[in-house]
């Protein structure tokens, strides 16, 4: 699927960790803030648990295994 790591943009990438059950990493400047399963896709958002966080302010890392 997605090696450790892998940078996610695309809806399809969203959609693929959240249909298989693969945590994402939240990364915020450079800093990691919040890791887990993706529980919704928005337009503007990526749903983390209960956390919604900005695609445009916010970098998702791959994280198969974690």
């Amino acid at each position: 699927m997605y090696e450790f790591g892998a940078l996610l943009k695309d809806n399809r990438h969203f959609h693929d960790h959240m249909n298989a059950g693969v945590p994402v990493e939240v990364y915020h400047q450079d800093v990691p803030v919040d890791i887990g399963l993706v529980t919704g896709i928005h337009e503007s958002f990526i749903e983390i648990g209960q956390a919604l966080y900005h695609r445009g302010r916010y970098v998702f890392l791959s994280r198969p295994g974690y």
